[in-house]
């Protein structure tokens, strides 16, 4: 997989669901790069996984293949976690936590 700003993103991956839902829609690249004011070359470019859309353009891409954001991404995320200390909690998911771990050191304690 290729990294990239976003994170680890299987842009080939990516690139063939976005080809797959244009093709089902009878659309051409030249459609398709007109519809969200792309170059076609462009949309050639994330079709081949070399290149990743912008947030407004991804929006539009889901909206015109009719993809949800989640279905055009579903296999090529990796959805692993390799560090949990990445991981960061709100305050008040840190006081459900704590109130957790106290019902069961309160559950063990008698």
């Amino acid at each position: 997989m290729k990294k990239n700003e976003t994170g680890i993103i299987d842009q080939k991956s990516f690139g063939r669901k976005i080809c797959t839902a244009r093709k089902k829609l009878g659309l051409t690249q030249f459609e398709l790069a007109e519809k969200i004011n792309v170059s076609q070359n462009f949309l050639g470019d994330i079709e081949r996984g070399i290149k990743l859309p912008s947030l407004p353009k991804l929006i539009l891409l889901s909206n015109t293949l009719k993809l949800s954001l989640d279905s055009m991404f579903c296999d090529s995320l990796n959805n692993t976690l390799e560090d949990l200390g990445d991981i960061y909690y709100t305050d008040k998911q840190l006081n459900v936590l704590k109130k957790v771990v106290n019902m069961i050191n309160d559950n063990f304690n008698d």
